[in-house]
């Protein structure tokens, strides 16, 4: 019997909630009263708690969050629960295979960063489409992990570009695929489905502190762990360039950014065909021609 896939230690895969990029999301998600929502990839949820927090009665709606981490369900889990009477499912599910979720269940799917870990991308699109009621709407948002700003000590600035590409292109333990300029090409992605794109939108997340539980701090770290783990880095340079971060924020001039994408996408409504009207036109008239 094969062994289940190994539980990854959360922190590898969350990264620190920024309130303001999920009110953001929210925003553009737009869910009304009732509406039943699915997250591709909840994570720890900080998503639903920003949506159901716009909704005039949040307990009218239901939310389905579907990821890999039974951990991060939990945590999920935990944060709904000052939410009463919300009609809420958290499954563990595969977003390589099909949903867990019946056709035409959702108003609103959500995907944030999960698009780049997927080897399929296009079979998530599909599966998004057919959960989607007719009219319903995904949003489709990823950030750009090839254009991360951190601001350096000017000896560092060749280092740093060289660190935030190699970190781009490197695949952790915990993905499935790596393609961490993704978030440029969401358009083009959204082309390929069955969706129709009605807008597109851009977001700079912005942190100005080197300090554990702040988004810049996570991401170096998170991308010294990375390239140490895949030899891609020397850990000596690597700690010298973490130094070089922490000397930046002491003089107050830390500074690091990310560039969200995001792009909201239609299921067509159903169109039905008008019969077409019996050809009354003689043979050999402009209207029918007839053989040659």
């Amino acid at each position: 019997m094969a062994e289940p896939p190994r539980e990854h230690a959360l922190d590898e895969m969350v990264e620190p909630v920024v309130p303001s990029r999920f009110r953001w999301l929210a925003r553009l998600l737009d869910a009304g009263p009732g509406a039943r929502i699915v997250d591709l990839g909840c994570g720890t949820g900080a998503a639903f708690d920003a949506i159901l927090s716009s909704l005039a009665d949040p307990s009218a709606g239901s939310v389905i969050g579907l990821d890999s981490s039974v951990e991060a369900l939990r945590t999920t889990g935990r944060g709904l629960a000052p939410w009463p009477a919300t009609a809420r499912l958290l499954i563990q599910a595969d977003l390589n295979a099909p949903l867990p979720v019946a056709d035409a269940a959702a108003d609103r799917v959500l995907c944030h960063n999960v698009l780049e870990c997927l080897p399929d991308q296009d079979a998530l699109l599909r599966e998004a489409h057919r959960v989607l009621r007719p009219g319903g709407k995904l949003l489709l948002s990823h950030s750009d992990f090839d254009a991360l700003v951190f601001a350096c000590e000017p000896g560092d600035l060749a280092l740093t570009r060289r660190l935030v590409h190699a970190y781009c292109d490197t695949q952790q333990a915990w993905m499935d695929a790596v393609d961490g300029t993704v978030g440029r090409r969401l358009v083009e992605i959204v082309g390929r489905s069955p969706l129709v794109v009605e807008t597109v939108d851009a977001a700079v997340v912005l942190s100005r502190r080197f300090q554990p539980g702040e988004l810049g701090y996570g991401y170096a770290h998170n991308l010294v762990s990375a390239l140490t783990d895949a030899g891609a880095a020397d850990p000596a340079e690597l700690e010298r360039w973490l130094a070089g971060l922490r000397r930046m924020d002491e003089r107050g001039a830390f500074l690091f950014s990310v560039n969200d994408y995001a792009v909201v996408c239609r299921r067509p409504w159903r169109r039905h065909r008008r019969p077409r009207a019996p050809c009354t036109s003689r043979p050999g008239s402009r209207q029918n021609p007839g053989p040659r």
